[in-house]
């Protein structure tokens, strides 16, 4: 049968996917927890905490910029030529902790996988579920939910990290992680908010 090529019309929210260098996991691993942050924060964990957002920034600088220049491609506008880290902070996610479907403020948001505790693969391949299993981080395009829609939507993404894994998305776009029951261990995150700022070019 003959193929015939097509373009495919890009659609939905921008998300990247990266895997990070060891050296720059390192330098995220050894920074110092700051205060609580679970007052800020929607998800069911116990440990929470602020991170220095200047360290973290420089960190991540090369992806956001990788970000925003994809950004660009995607969708031919130029939305921003510069960015502030607003807030970073660390989680320590164990068994039967969760965070539910959310949002975050500003314009983009992130998520670095620093460890992923042992075992937590085989609990995820081994779950009896329809749905993504334990310890996966979910992105929703929050279509309408009939299955007339879902069978010609591509409506969730499902993705059970491993350390290195970086995710930036729209800070809109409803996401969640389910919790593991099996595995003992913590499964660590850095995550953050960036505001995009326009200045006039003078």
């Amino acid at each position: 049968m003959r193929r015939i090529e097509y373009k495919f019309l890009h659609w939905g929210p921008f998300v990247t996917h990266y895997n990070m260098l060891p050296e720059e996991l390192k330098s995220l691993s050894a920074l110092q927890d700051g205060q609580g942050f679970q007052s800020g924060l929607a998800g069911h964990l116990k440990d929470e905490y602020e991170l220095d957002s200047n360290v973290v920034s420089n960190i991540i600088n090369p992806y956001v910029q990788s970000y925003l220049l994809g950004l660009y491609d995607y969708r031919q506008v130029k939305l921003s030529n510069k960015y502030k880290l607003v807030n970073s902070w660390v989680n320590y996610q164990r068994k039967y902790e969760f965070n539910p479907p959310h949002t975050h403020d500003d314009d983009l948001s992130f998520v670095i996988y620093l460890s992923v505790p042992d075992g937590l693969e085989e609990e995820c391949k081994t779950s009896v579920s329809n749905s993504p299993g334990p310890g996966c981080i979910v992105f929703d395009f929050n279509m309408p939910s009939a299955d007339s829609y879902n069978k010609l939507f591509l409506q969730t993404h499902a993705h059970l990290p491993k350390p290195g894994d970086m995710f930036i998305f729209p800070a809109q776009l409803p996401h969640w992680v389910y919790p593991f029951k099996a595995t003992e261990g913590e499964r660590v995150s850095v995550s953050g908010n960036i505001r995009l700022i326009n200045e006039k070019k003078k």
